[in-house]
């Protein structure tokens, strides 16, 4: 039976739920810190919400299958703004170029979350609850430690 999560809803779900302070600083340090995924972090958080099934052995596959665009495209940008900032007083129209750097990053954030889409959409039924989806990627996957998982699993509930 084939899925069919939509690209759509997944974006706005993360737009709402990353808009929140809390939710986003802890996203960003698990980023930042264990290399964690932000866009894969909020497919398997909207999974678990909406009580739809992954297997544990799909998120694996959806880290390695996001990691190369990531890695690639996405987080070069993401570089190359942070960078950017440092050129505030040097840079003619800085704020209007900024602006733009971030819609590219914004976009490229949404081409991740399409290729999460399409695999997950691809791979077999599964019907494993998603309840511990993510406590998997942080600790099999990210190897983040007990201390730091448990506090993170708390502020991102």
């Amino acid at each position: 039976m084939q899925r069919n999560l939509q690209t759509d809803l997944l974006w706005q779900f993360s737009l709402d739920y990353y808009s929140k302070s809390t939710h986003s600083s802890v996203l960003l340090t698990l980023q930042d810190k264990h290399g964690a995924n932000v866009n894969l972090c909020l497919l398997l958080i909207y999974l678990k919400e909406h009580k739809l099934p992954i297997d544990v052995s799909q998120i694996d596959a959806l880290h390695t299958e996001v990691s190369y665009f990531n890695q690639t495209y996405t987080s070069q940008l993401r570089q190359t703004r942070s960078l950017f900032k440092l050129s505030l007083q040097e840079i003619p129209n800085y704020s209007a170029l900024r602006a733009h750097l971030l819609n590219a990053e914004l976009e490229l954030e949404k081409h991740e979350q399409q290729i999460l889409i399409n695999s997950y959409n691809k791979a077999k039924q599964q019907t494993t609850d998603a309840k511990l989806a993510l406590h998997y990627y942080l600790s099999n996957t990210l190897h983040v430690s007990k201390t730091d998982l448990d506090q993170t699993l708390i502020q991102l509930a």
